[in-house]
Parts: C-alpha cells; sequence; structure tokens
C-alpha cells in the first residue's frame, strides 16, 4: 500500500527542462563558450555538484563555474518572476487527489534549495506538500538514491512504502535504487527499454497516477 508519493520537480512537475537549455546556451554565448543540447542532457536530474564536475570536466579546471551558474540561475529568476512556472499536464489534479485521501506527499529534486524553493512558492504549489528534500541536502546525486531516501525520512514513511514519480535516466535509475514503486512519465529525453526495466508503471501524464493509485498500486 502507498502511503507517500515522491515528486522529482524539474520536468515531471514542472515543465522547466526546455527552459533550462535555453538559459544555459545563453549563458554559454554571454560567457563566450558553446554550450551544446546534447550536453545538457548528461546532467539532467543531477545536482549541483555533479554539474559543476561536467562543465569542468568539458571546459577545463580553470572554468569559472560559479560565475557561469550565477548568470544562469538569474536568467531563470527572471524568467519566473516574469512568466511564472509551467505547470505538467495532470500536476495539481493529482496533487489535490492525494491531498483528499491522505496520501503524503513530498518533492525529492536535484536542485538547490533556495531556486527549488522559490518555483515551488511561485508556481503556488507548496502546500500540497508534506516534505521537501534538495539536491544540496545530500552528498550523492543521482542515480544514487539519497534524495529519495531523504525524503522518506522527512516523510516519516518507509521508502517501500512510497511511489517515486520520474522523468530522467538518472532519476528512473535512483528511483529503482530506493527500494519503493517507480513510475515514468515521459519528458524531453527518452529512458531506454533497459533503465526502465523493473519499473512500476509508465503513464503519459502525472493525472492517469491517481488510476493507478485507485486500483491499489501494482506493477502493470
Amino acid at each position: 500500500m502507498v502511503k507517500g508519493v515522491i515528486f522529482d520537480m524539474d520536468g515531471l512537475m514542472f515543465d522547466t527542462e526546455r527552459l533550462s537549455t535555453i538559459f544555459w546556451r545563453q549563458t554559454g554565448e554571454e560567457f563566450g563558450v558553446d554550450v551544446p543540447e546534447e550536453f545538457t542532457y548528461c546532467f539532467r536530474g543531477k545536482n549541483p555538484a555533479a554539474i559543476r564536475e561536467a562543465f569542468l570536466e568539458r571546459y577545463g579546471a580553470d572554468f569559472d563555474y560559479e560565475r557561469f551558474r550565477e548568470i544562469r540561475t538569474r536568467l531563470q529568476y527572471d524568467y519566473i518572476r516574469e512568466k511564472g512556472v509551467p505547470l505538467k499536464k495532470g500536476l495539481i489534479e493529482l496533487l489535490e487527489y492525494l491531498q483528499k485521501k491522505g496520501i503524503r506527499a513530498a518533492v525529492a529534486t536535484s536542485t538547490d534549495r533556495k531556486l527549488a524553493d522559490t518555483m515551488i512558492e511561485r508556481a503556488g504549489v507548496r502546500g500540497y506538500f508534506d516534505a521537501f528534500a534538495y539536491g544540496d541536502m545530500v552528498e550523492r546525486s543521482k542515480p544514487h538514491p539519497d534524495v529519495f531516501l531523504r525524503a522518506a525520512k522527512e516523510l516519516g514513511i518507509l521508502v517501500e512504502e512510497c511511489l517515486v514519480l520520474e522523468d530522467s535516466i538518472a532519476g528512473v535509475e535512483a528511483g529503482k535504487a530506493a527500494g519503493g514503486y517507480i513510475i515514468h512519465i515521459p519528458d524531453l529525453i527518452v529512458v531506454p527499454e533497459e533503465v526502465k526495466e523493473g519499473i512500476t508503471a509508465q503513464y503519459d501524464s502525472l493525472d492517469e497516477v491517481i488510476g493507478w493509485l485507485e486500483g491499489g498500486g501494482s506493477h502493470v
């Protein structure tokens, strides 16, 4: 029986992965370096430390990543203030269902606390969640399960009694490693079939998860 649902954030709750790619490339133009879209794929779902490592490996140890990320983050804040946070289909319906049924919910994101909090507040969904786990709260990034284990702990629920919702390759791998239920909701990146092997289910949108929960939860 599912007692808690753990949500990834970017690409799962919010339609922000497309925007993220744009912000990385715009920052690269300002910095005078090329940031190919394909390069950004390698750190989807990863925490700030892992992304920093990817940049230094690609552009060299002397690359001023802190300044680079500062510019990129400013672009994202400016966008959020001006246009808000785009929600993924079915998010509010699922959150309202969980609240009605008394099923606890948590956010487990690789994004750092400050930016994630800003997005959650701006999206108007904070009140639906009982716990939050951020990328800068755990040492190891996805595909390690640490952020999901932390979220389950914050919920006060065994991870085996939690459902993880994810969109990215690293996120699906982390969800499987955590040991609970894991449902994949596709976004931009195609998750290989071998990565999805052993997951609980895959649906096109978040509102379809309601039917799975209503059915008592099972592998499909």
